[in-house]
């Protein structure tokens, strides 16, 4: 008799559950959105997005400063609407991420990782510039994101390319 009740109590568990990690993960991919916007304005005076439900989303910077020719931005939020899938992949140690492809108006003499780059190690996850394209990816958290660590990454990167890189 109590295995009924029992599959009963975690279904509602789970099923409410889903309500509130769908509302944690739009408010944080809206928290994310607005800092990106605020970090880009000094890189491109128009960005447009394209939501892909309430845990991620694409964007396209428009009207791009030097040295960049383009910049897409992609985010995903970790699956907070299904418990077991949430709890499984904190345990793995994913995290909330955002990854910006760029690449730059003249192709990079050289290649580049996050390591080159000493003072965004607490900035990024990962940096790679390459002649290929993109020339540029970086992946970071939304913690990083959140923290103003967007805008430092790419005036770094511009800063490399005016000095020489590119």
């Amino acid at each position: 008799m109590y295995e009924l009740e029992l599959i009963i109590v975690i279904s509602a568990v789970l099923a409410g559950w889903y309500f509130v990690g769908s509302h944690q993960n739009r408010r944080l991919s809206s928290k994310v959105w607005r800092s990106v916007l605020e970090q880009m304005d000094e890189f491109a005076s128009e960005i447009t997005t394209r939501e892909l439900g309430g845990s991620a989303f694409i964007a396209v910077a428009r009207d791009i400063r030097q040295p960049f020719k383009r910049i897409e931005i992609a985010y995903t939020s970790l699956p907070r609407e299904i418990l077991i899938n949430y709890v499984i992949s904190r345990a793995m140690g994913r995290k909330d991420l955002l990854s910006i492809m760029a690449d730059f108006a003249s192709t990079p003499k050289a290649e580049k990782t996050l390591k080159d780059f000493p003072d965004l190690k607490n900035d990024a996850l990962s940096l790679r510039i390459s002649t290929g394209r993109p020339n540029l990816r970086v992946i970071m958290s939304a913690e990083q994101v959140l923290d103003g660590s967007l805008r430092r990454v790419l005036s770094a990167v511009r800063a490399a390319c005016s000095s020489g890189l590119c």
